[in-house]
């Protein structure tokens, strides 16, 4: 989750560099498309004809919606607002997928990781704080991508050992394409010459990124592996600085220092119940 989360954010902030020059679902479907250009070819040999039937179909379409949804929703709100402020409205993701568990996933969610998952949407309100001058519809937009997020989350962990990993991932790169089509072919607009380069680029994140976010899903309880989204948003606030010369204040470091510490304590917590359901 680590790896994918430092890849899906160097993605972003690469996307945010040329979104006045092409739009974000022509960027997003790109992104789809091609990673399931690219993982089909590496599938195909060993898979055969699976690669273009997802399994189980509704629960695949599900994810893949939820996907697009929120990757649609957060390159709109980078077209409002900072990469940073962007990146901290997703991480209502993991509190999201820690309330969804037990109704969708019958996961135990105690009341010390709830109130830790508390904790961090706090430390996310406190980031947002100053940077509520930036334009509100920005947030909205952002906020509706966190809660997407965190559904697919959950999506995944329901998933998760259903197929192999390079079929999951394929599969949710194929539905993810085949969703926006039809949006795009009404939109299209020819893309510059100077940006195949950094579409390039972008794939290649967005494969690592993606593959490594769903494979996660498979070693623990969502639960767990949520909270380590949170660092989504440290590699935001260095991206942010180093590519954008936005410096986080201390409201920021504040914020990210309580999203951080929630996680850690949940997946601390949850690896010592496992450790006692286990038995030595």
């Amino acid at each position: 989750m680590v790896l994918g989360s430092a890849a899906l954010s160097s993605k972003d902030g690469l996307a945010k560099t040329f979104l006045d020059q092409i739009g974000p679902f022509h960027i997003i479907w790109m992104q789809f498309t091609g990673t399931f250009i690219v993982m089909a070819l590496i599938a195909l040999p060993k898979y055969g004809w699976q690669v273009f039937r997802p399994k189980p179909l509704g629960g695949q379409f599900v994810r893949g919606v939820m996907n697009v949804g929120a990757v649609s929703s957060l390159y709109w709100a980078l077209s409002y607002i900072p990469l940073a402020d962007a990146t901290a409205m997703l991480m209502f993701a993991p509190a999201v997928a820690t309330v969804l568990s037990p109704f969708v996933l019958n996961e135990k969610i105690g009341v010390m990781r709830m109130s830790a998952a508390a904790v961090g949407f706090c430390g996310v309100l406190v980031i947002l704080r100053p940077g509520f001058a930036g334009d509100p519809f920005g947030y909205y937009i952002g906020l509706a991508a966190g809660i997407l997020l965190g559904g697919y989350f959950v999506a995944n962990r329901r998933l998760a050992g259903a197929q192999p990993a390079m079929l999951e991932i394929t599969h949710n790169a194929l539905v993810g394409a085949l969703a926006l089509t039809p949006f795009v072919a009404l939109i299209w607009a020819p893309v510059p010459d100077t940006l195949h380069v950094k579409l390039g680029f972008l794939l290649v994140l967005a494969i690592v990124g993606q593959g490594a976010m769903i494979s996660s899903f498979k070693f623990a309880p969502a639960a767990v592996i949520s909270p380590y989204s949170y660092t989504l948003l440290i590699f935001a606030a260095l991206i942010g600085y180093f590519v954008f010369g936005t410096i986080p204040d201390a409201f920021t470091w504040i914020g990210i220092a309580l999203i951080v510490g929630s996680g850690v304590f949940i997946a601390y917590r949850e690896r010592r119940a496992l450790d006692d359901h286990a038995g030595p």
